[in-house]
This record gives structure tokens, sequence and C-alpha cells, in this order.
């Protein structure tokens, strides 16, 4: 999940800086059409400024604070009753990564609480299955994995780990936490004790009974693969070997177990598939060949929401199961992505670049309508 997040945040980025210095070079050109009779020293020296220029607004709009007002809010997670929103407001930018201070809002956006300091640089916090915790990365560049009460008092440390530490998810039944160390998959008790390797790397990803973990793996060719282990990690299985695409990422379970949804990748693109969960019955389920970003299904187990670029702009769009009945939900200019379902199935949330080249987190009404600015950037 983490590496969808860094290739879209960076193809975003990358589209905003490039826009800023296709302006700065019009007004270059309009410059020199417009006085074809100057001198050659007068060239060399407006050259010279105009470069220095583009530097300056480089710097300034795309690769430095740039980033820290342009990617503003990340990463909504629902509380398990549906009544808040966990999101990261980014104190820092660094290769498509976002880590900032931990934020906790009503699911309409009202009584915003900041529960960490402005100071800190964290990422993926993730409730406890019954609402009362969060677990979380960081800081940036030594992670560790955290532990707080859902209104940011008694926070622990349950790794402290000298190996980067990140990707925290609890097993559905509370009991476990999955997180990732330096690209291999532990295990540990909700507490931090009993920490145990067992194997694998990406961002794991539990069944809904808590007894497996799947995750992406990448193989020698320099692809990822699906693999799928028991949650002790033994019996290790890989679970794709299909010709149809180079390789596979970000799995996701259904509700009742019996399929896995995941991206295949293309040469430079991509789509959703799923199997049964024992690996079989592999399907294209979008077959639209575009930047790729999530897919999640809905609680009750019948649409699947996901992320998809097919010429231009990356939209939320449904569908169902079998990939039938696709439907653009936001449909139109801008990017919007990390699809997430409130537990009850009503609203989706997700974040928005839209035209104002800020990212904000957004909800919806499942077919789309009555789309609300949370954040507000």
């Amino acid at each position: 999940m983490q590496e969808e997040k860094n290739k879209v945040l960076t193809i975003v980025s990358n589209n905003l800086i490039k826009t800023k210095k296709e302006k700065v070079l019009k007004k270059i050109k309009e410059f020199f059409l417009s006085n074809v009779f100057v001198r050659p020293k007068v060239i060399i020296c407006w050259t010279i400024v105009a470069i220095g220029v583009l530097t300056v607004a480089l710097l300034l709009t795309g690769c430095n604070a740039g980033y820290q007002n342009l990617f503003s809010d990340v990463g909504p997670a629902w509380s398990p009753d549906g009544s808040k929103i966990a999101f990261i407001e980014p104190t820092y930018y660094n290769q498509g990564s976002n880590w900032g201070v931990i934020w906790v809002m009503g699911a309409d956006g009202t009584n915003k609480v900041k529960l960490t300091d402005n100071t800190e640089k964290l990422n993926s916090p993730a409730w406890s299955p019954d609402g009362t915790k969060i677990v979380f990365g960081g800081p940036v560049n030594k992670g560790d994995i955290w532990v707080m009460n859902a209104d940011g008092s008694n926070r622990i440390n349950l790794t402290n780990s000298a190996a980067n530490d990140y990707s925290p998810t609890w097993s559905p039944d509370g009991s476990k936490i999955a997180f990732n160390n330096n690209y291999e998959i532990w295990v540990m008790n909700s507490d931090g004790s009993d920490q145990t390797k067992i194997g694998g790397d990406g961002s794991p990803a539990w069944s809904p009974d808590s007894s497996k973990i799947a995750f992406s793996s990448m193989n020698n060719r320099s692809s990822y693969e699906i693999w799928v282990m028991n949650s002790d990690g033994s019996n290790k299985v890989k679970f794709n070997n299909n010709a149809a695409y180079y390789g596979a990422f970000s799995p996701m379970w259904s509700p009742d177990g019996s399929k896995i949804t995941f991206g295949a990748a293309y040469a430079s693109n991509g789509d959703i598939w799923v199997m049964d969960a024992d690996g079989s019955n592999q399907i294209n389920l979008t077959n639209k060949s575009g930047d790729y970003w999530g897919n999640a299904w809905s609680p009750d187990g019948s649409k699947i929401a996901f992320g998809l670029r097919p010429v231009n702009n990356m939209n939320i769009w449904v569908m169902n199961t079998d990939g039938s009945n696709q439907i653009n939900l936001t449909n139109k200019p801008g990017d919007y992505w990390e699809p997430s379902w409130s537990p009850d199935g009503s609203k989706i949330a997700f974040v928005s670049a839209g035209a104002k080249e800020k990212f904000d987190i957004w909800v919806m009404n499942t077919d789309g309508s009555n789309q609300i600015n949370l954040t507000g950037n």
C-alpha cells in the first residue's frame, strides 16, 4: 500500500512542479518574442536572470516549502463506530512519503483535535477494533510502532527498535499488531510483547478471521507477487503467477474472507484483479489500463471502491465485485484517491488534490452525491 502512495504522490507532485515550471518558461519565451532585436549581451544577462528565477520558483513552489503546503491532509481512517476520522497533516515530505501530525475529527469534519505535536513526523494511524486506541508509526527515518488512547493520552512505544518500523495493522480480533521492520513483516501482541519475525515484506493485510496475512513481496525480477501465510508465519504460499501482468501488490481481503483483490502492474499502468482466497480464478475486474490507486471492499462485500486514472485525472470509482457497473463517482478535474468506506457502508472518505493543488480529506455518499471537504485547506 505504501508503495502505491509513494507512486501517486510522486506523480501528482511532478505534475504540479511541471505546471509551475511551464508558467515560468512561458514568461521567458514571451519576453524574447517581444524583444527580437535585443543585443547579445542583453540576451545573456536576461538568460541568467531567467535561470535564477526558474530555480527559485521551483524551490519555493515545488521542491521544498511547497510540498508542506500542497500535501495538506492524507490517510483518512474511520473509527470502528463511524463517528470519527483520523488523518495525517504532513509536516515532512520526502520521496513521496507523508509524515506529520495525527488529528482526529468528527465524521462531519467538526471537532478537530490534534493528538500529536507539531514537531513530530508520524504516519499510518490505525484504530483498534474496539475504537479505544490508535496505533501509528514514527518518527520518520527512525520509526517505531506506538500506541495511544483515542484521545492522544497514554502514548507507549511498543517496539523501540534499532531498525525502522512502519505500516502497523491490528488483527481484526484486536489481539495482535502486524508491522514492517526493515522490509520484513513482524507480529506482536497488542501490548508489544512477543515480537516475532514471520517473514515476507510489503504492508501486511489480515484475513477477517485473523488467521492469515496476505502481503506483496518483490521477487528476483524486481516485480511484486502476492503471498499468503498463517499469522504465525507458517505455510507461505505464492498466489499469483500470471503472465497477463508484470507484478501484483496491495492485497485486500473481502469481508467474508473468500476472495482477495489486488493491483496488477503492466509496463506503466495497472488494473484491479480478484482471486479466490486459495489463489485460483484470477479475474481482471477493471480492464482500463490506467494509473491504479487502492481498492477497498464495502463492509457488506457487495462493492469495491478504487482510484483510477485511465487518461488524465485520477478519480474515485465503484463497481460490483464481479467488475460490472463501473461508475466514476468524482468525475471531475483533479486527483482523487485513497477511498475508505464508513463502517455502515453509507459514505466514502477520500483524499482530493482537486483544482486547488492541495490535499484535503473529503467524504461523499456511496453514489457520489453530497461531496464535502472536511478539512478545507
